[in-house]
């Protein structure tokens, strides 16, 4: 049997924000390549997908979709201390969900540090129409807590695969490892992240 096979390295993502603006849609439709348009409230779940990293070594990453429900919030953070990477999400169609972006913030980093692996998400980037908070919002918060930053459409398929495979990129090193040097290897400065300033293509 093949090394890689055997030993899978097993990566835990987190996906964070508030009801309704689409954890649970770019899970699925990055492990299943499924969206559905029909909303179900989330406690915790969790799915699976086995890829391979630029080293070829095996992966298992482990996507935990929290629920953005106030009153199961409590869990959440609790399993907030095995996340090896967080996306944290809000719905550019609605405001309230943006403004929370400050208090899940505030609320990850009495558990993680500030050089944790954090992609900021603003979803449903296909209701162009409809939008309520501006892209270089979306990018002003993200430069400066030190995130990288996506528009991603779950309907459109846009930016999902991407978005996940930089935050793998931000966990593992090049021998396929969980990253240890968390100053060193995952910290961002300002000219990195301007580069990975994602634009939204619907």
């Amino acid at each position: 049997m093949n090394e890689n096979n055997s030993d899978p390295l097993k990566i835990n993502i987190f996906t964070l924000g508030n009801s309704t603006v689409g954890k649970t849609s770019l899970i699925n439709k990055f492990v299943h390549n499924k969206f559905n348009c029909n909303y179900f409230s989330t406690m915790v779940d969790f799915l699976i997908k086995n890829i391979i990293l630029p080293s070829g070594k095996y992966a298992k990453i482990v996507f935990y979709d929290t629920a953005g429900l106030e009153c199961y919030r409590s869990l959440s953070f609790n399993l907030l201390k095995n996340a090896d990477g967080i996306l944290l999400m809000y719905d550019i169609t609605n405001i309230e969900t943006f403004r929370a972006i400050a208090e899940w913030i505030e609320i990850i980093r009495e558990i993680k540090p500030n050089d944790f692996p954090i992609i900021l998400i603003g979803n449903k980037c296909d209701l162009e129409s409809e939008r309520k908070i501006p892209k270089e919002e979306g990018e002003k918060e993200a430069y400066n807590n030190g995130f990288l930053f996506f528009e991603t459409s779950c309907k459109e398929n846009v930016n999902i695969e991407e978005t996940i495979n930089s935050i793998v990129s931000m966990i593992t090193d090049e021998k396929g490892q969980i990253k240890k040097e968390r100053n060193d290897s995952i910290q961002l400065d300002k000219k990195k992240l301007k580069k990975h300033k994602s634009i939204c293509k619907c």
